[in-house]
């Protein structure tokens, strides 16, 4: 990002450090804040050739490491606060997978330039002084204290991928590097620094996980997510201070070794969560939020759908229920439209530029990447409608009644230029200014709206004209009832594959799944009905016979409803 002229002229104004945060780049390797080695480490080889490349590759790392760590310590010194994403990249992964050890490096760099720094100015005084043991001593004592301390920072999206997301943000206990300063200054200085730095980011990663999600593989967060949706009905009804807390309690139950547990409740654990799986699998190649489909279709409404598919064809009378929901708020939903239109102008285009962005930029299944090209792609498509808009009014030259209502129009009139200028100026700030907070108030609900419309047409299309065609069987389905795996990421080191699976049941997700073919949503709407009705008696059961009432309380005063078995 550096390399680029214009992203890197924008990075360096507001103050970012240029690293190296591949750790899988032999060539270039990684600086501290996302590599694992050392400043200064060199690597030996046993053949002449490799030494001289794994010298020049450590001499040109040395060298950015330098830069870095001269960087990092300017800032420290200047009472600045620098801020390092220990895991060197952002990623969707079941759990924290990495932490590099570049701060507590910095750190260590840091108090041992503030050692080097205090005890220069200690010889100075000495031979001014004529030198002493008791000043020289006191000079000692206060070359440590260098006051500066570590602060984990834990970032939670409730959901990365969708626009106005939450975020829970949450500060970790303070680690002071000046307790490690016996430590660091004595004995061989490389080997210290190495324990310091293990010690420190050991704290930081302990921190790091307690204050976020984290769960053994990818199908228990999917899981988790799932159970959180039919406790609450819609993930946004969890409180946000209580998301990570509430989100560990329910990975717990799923992350039940089988020796502190009986063989009939290790079972139960497992066929809850290939339920859970199943149903979220489905609801995301049908492309159907579960709070969506529940206002439209409460499971008390679909008990005509029992008998499991593909024995029976699908029953038009599903669709009573959805119909007259949607025609109960209907007119609510006009007004609410009507009032949407002239913020849905000033956005329009940016519905359209943020998604072909993330479309042809990110890799298929980056939730990261995907909602950073949205949100760049969305922001240029409104500025440019928004300098469209203004060059036409310039144009046109129709600000005269927003000049005059600015106190611009009138006076001298040697000046029309620079009338229109603050014109077109008060048209942009306060215009955008309104249009933004008013979208923002409105798009949620329009939003969900729409979400309902095209729920509703997909029911529709299963429902209203069954189709033999469309019938799956259960091995047919059985490709779309595991849920597709997050994407790569480059960033992160790579590890050994492990075994599919280990002894606790949990799902191996370093192995490639290979996402099924599209399909038509009509196609599963029996399957993701039938699944569903499953999941949330597996899950009301398993809670109901758990012997943890302290869960069960815990869960209930935070708003979650146990499901009707």
């Amino acid at each position: 990002m550096f390399a680029n002229p214009i992203s890197g002229a924008v990075l360096s104004s507001s103050g970012a450090i240029p690293v190296r945060r591949n750790p899988n780049n032999n060539g270039a390797g990684s600086s501290p804040p996302s590599g694992s080695a050392k400043p200064h480490d060199s690597s030996s080889s046993s053949s002449s050739s490799s030494s001289s490349s794994s010298s020049s590759a450590s001499s040109a790392e040395g060298a950015a490491r330098s830069s870095l760590f001269r960087d990092t310590s300017k800032a420290l010194a200047e009472g600045q606060v620098v801020g390092v994403f220990p895991e060197g990249t952002s990623y969707t992964q079941a759990s924290i997978v990495q932490v590099m050890p570049g701060a507590a490096w910095a750190a260590v760099e840091y108090a041992r330039y503030v050692r080097e720094r205090d005890a220069g100015r200690l010889e100075v005084q000495d031979v001014g002084d004529g030198g002493g043991g008791g000043g020289k001593g006191k000079g000692k004592e206060k070359e440590a204290e260098t006051g500066l301390r570590i602060v984990p920072v834990a970032i939670v999206y409730t959901d990365k991928a969708r626009y106005l997301s939450r975020i829970s943000v949450k500060y970790g206990e303070p680690i002071f590097i000046d307790s490690y300063a016996g430590e660091l200054f004595e004995g061989d200085a490389d080997e210290a620094s190495k324990a310091v730095v293990k010690k420190v980011m050991a704290q930081v990663e302990k921190q790091l996980i307690e204050m976020t999600v984290n769960a053994p593989d990818w199908d228990t967060i999917c899981a988790v997510s799932m159970a959180r949706s039919i406790l609450w009905g819609d993930e946004d009804r969890v409180p946000l201070k209580d998301w990570v807390e509430v989100s560990q309690r329910l990975v717990q139950i799923f992350d039940q070794p089988p020796e502190t547990a009986s063989s009939d409740r290790h079972e139960s654990i497992l066929q809850l969560k290939t339920a859970l799986t199943k149903y979220y699998a489905l609801l995301h190649y049908a492309g159907i939020k579960h709070s969506i489909l529940l206002s439209l279709l409460p499971p008390s409404t679909s008990s005509i759908l029992d008998i499991p598919p593909p024995n029976s064809l699908p029953s038009s009378a599903v669709l009573a229920r959805p119909t007259l929901s949607l025609l109960t708020g209907l007119p609510l939903a006009l007004i609410r439209l009507i009032l949407f239109v002239p913020p849905l102008l000033l956005h329009f285009p940016g519905y359209f530029t943020g998604p072909l962005a993330a479309k042809c930029l990110a890799a298929p299944g980056e939730e990261e990447a995907a909602a950073q090209f949205k949100a760049v792609g969305g922001g240029l498509g409104v500025g440019a409608n928004i300098a469209l808009a203004l060059g036409i009014l310039w144009k046109q030259n129709k600000l005269g009644r927003l000049t005059a209502l600015l106190g611009l129009g009138v006076g001298d009139e040697r000046l029309p230029f620079l009338k229109r200028v603050l014109g077109l100026m008060g048209s942009v700030y306060f215009g955008v200014l309104v249009l933004v907070k008013w979208h923002k108030l409105l798009v949620k609900a329009n939003y969900r709206q729409l979400q309902q419309l095209v729920t509703y047409h997909k029911l529709f299309s299963a429902f209203a004209f069954p189709r033999v065609a469309d019938s799956l069987s259960t091995a047919e389905v059985d490709v779309y009832s595991r849920p597709p795996l997050p994407a790569a990421n480059v960033f992160i080191k790579r590890r050994e594959a492990a075994a599919s699976s280990d002894s606790n049941g949990h799902i191996n997700t370093s192995q490639a799944r290979q996402p099924p073919k599209p399909i038509a949503a009509r196609k599963l709407m029996r399957h993701l009905l039938h699944a569903r009705a499953k999941a949330c008696v597996a899950l009301s059961a398993h809670l109901k016979t758990m012997e943890d009432e302290t869960l069960l309380g815990y869960l209930s005063s935070k708003g979650a409803k146990i499901p009707v078995s």
